[in-house]
């Protein structure tokens, strides 16, 4: 009981320091957050982070948020937790802007049922799609002079239930159910500072929520193919389902008698199916090396029946390299039995703005140091930029620090007569 305590007081550690970071309602972000459901969210594991990659293939003992049938090589129970801070500076080759923000990236767990058998499961608690920006800037509305603030928050974030399994040789197959839900705020307000005339004030909340499903596949073509002489070579699939988001809105328009309130059924939010394949495989005894093609329909994104104009379908490149400790080390420094890790990441995104396609490219660095045989810290920094100056666009350069915990056999350790 004292195990599942320790993971409750940790869920709400997360909770309380989500809510902490998030004491403004409107902050200063990326305009690019503007568009449909706002920035896509990669966080898979903290192992990942560091890679550049979003481990389709990335087999170990660590929890993969993503493709639920790459958790067949699951030792123990794992829980494990990643913050990031990001710092955002944006320029449109004129004027530049400075914002920093700090957020959970995500809680997982991962559950060995039958470690012959590749028979696990994984639950978790992760980020979908984030919208945050505001934009204040002064022009003219019926020839009169008017600050104008645009501004939102908010996006989706799913709870996710899988299960994998390996009982068939060199095959796993994994599936996952993920619920998705949201709370996206949207401000537009027109100020004429002027007590002869009445403000614009348009305010909406909007309550959206939707299941779907994940389907994985791994295959070990090291060990069905012998002459490969590569034992570790794997390839992996995965499919994510399409589904519709419902939608309940609330309005604050601003009359000449005050604020009025007004609830509706909004129209549904159908969300794209997105493809994924990724290859892994293990040199000598040391260094692991994966990458990984995540593409994703957003030209079928729409809101009712209307599809949006400055969304396009995706696509995500990345790969990354990982050295592991060695098995036997020759001596014992601080640096010996650490896992280093190095990536990059191509990003065609779903954005396409003023005839321009937005495309992103990062590089990342990672470290683990474990504390104890289950129980680690992850550390990592990336540098992204996304976008460009000039046709009305902005560049974004983004700066990223990761820190993860990883717990292990939290659930399944034997309670001592005195602690009973």
């Amino acid at each position: 009981m004292k195990s599942l305590a320790f993971v409750f007081s940790l869920l709400l550690i997360i909770f309380q320091t989500s809510l902490l970071f998030s004491q403004e309602e409107f902050n200063v972000g990326s305009p690019y957050t503007i568009y449909g459901l706002g920035e896509q969210q990669y966080y898979v594991s903290n192992r990942t982070e560091g890679m550049g990659i979003l481990g389709i293939a990335l087999t170990g003992n660590y929890v993969n948020s993503l493709n639920p049938a790459i958790n067949f090589k699951l030792t123990n129970t794992v829980v494990s937790f990643g913050f990031e801070f990001d710092f955002l500076n944006s320029t449109d080759g004129n004027k530049n802007s400075t914002i920093s923000n700090a957020d959970v990236s995500g809680f997982n767990i991962g559950i060995p049922i039958d470690k012959d058998l590749g028979w696990a499961l994984n639950l978790g608690f992760n980020q979908m799609n984030q919208i945050n920006y505001k934009i204040v800037y002064n022009t003219y509305s019926y020839g009169l002079p008017v600050k104008a603030t645009y501004a939102g928050n908010g996006g989706l974030t799913r709870i996710n239930l899988g299960m994998c399994f390996a009982g068939l040789k060199n095959v796993s197959a994994g599936i996952e159910y993920n619920y998705s839900f949201g709370n996206i705020k949207k401000l537009a307000f027109l100020d004429f500072n002027n007590s002869q005339y009445t403000n614009s004030y348009r305010r909406t909340e909007n309550n959206i929520s939707g299941s779907f499903l994940k389907f994985g596949l791994a295959f070990n073509l090291g060990r069905m193919f012998t002459e490969l002489k590569s034992e570790e070579l794997t390839i992996a699939f995965l499919y994510q389902m399409k589904y519709n988001l419902s939608s309940e809105a609330e309005v604050i328009n601003q009359t000449t008698v005050g604020l009025d309130t007004s609830s509706l059924t909004a129209s549904d939010i159908k969300y794209p199916q997105a493809l994924g394949i990724g290859i892994m495989n293990k040199f000598g005894d040391r260094l692991i090396v994966s990458g990984d093609f995540l593409w994703q329909q957003w030209s079928q994104y729409k809101v009712g029946n209307q599809i949006s104009t400055n969304l396009q379908n995706s696509m995500r490149f990345g790969f990354g390299i990982e050295i592991t400790p060695p098995s036997k080390p020759e001596s014992e420094t601080f640096w010996t039995n650490k896992y280093y890790r190095f990536g990059a990441f191509y990003e065609k995104t779903n954005l396409f703005i003023n005839g321009e396609s937005i495309n992103s490219f990062g590089i990342g660095a990672g470290i683990g140091i474990p504390i104890s045989q289950y129980n680690s810290i992850d550390i990592g920094i990336s540098f992204a930029n996304r976008g460009k100056t000039g046709s009305g666009l902005i560049r974004d350069n983004i700066f990223k620090i990761n820190a993860g915990f990883n717990f292990g056999e939290l659930w399944f350790i034997r309670v001592s007569e005195e602690e009973k």
